[in-house]
């Protein structure tokens, strides 16, 4: 099912993102193609963005672009931790 054509937009408060892998920044590496990032992007008021991983996805560097959203905390079996 799908909200009526006349629902309000709502704007989610948190997101919890998809991911392979992330570092120590907050940067994280997706499944390709940039979806959550654009979606993001056109968020006027940014959720917090909450990733889901094992400690062992934990990548020493990923590089990152202008286009690239960083998580601002990641959950794993070892724990909770902020970003920035």
């Amino acid at each position: 099912m799908a909200p009526p054509p006349d629902a309000p937009d709502t704007v989610p408060r948190i997101v919890v993102v998809p991911l392979l892998g992330f570092d120590e920044k907050g940067a994280r590496l997706g499944y390709g193609k940039g979806h959550y990032d654009r979606a993001l992007a056109s968020i006027t008021n940014r959720p917090l963005l909450i990733g889901f991983a094992f400690s062992s996805q934990e990548l020493p560097d990923i590089p990152s672009g202008p286009h690239d959203i960083p998580l601002d905390a990641v959950v794993t079996e070892t724990g909770f931790r902020k970003f920035g």
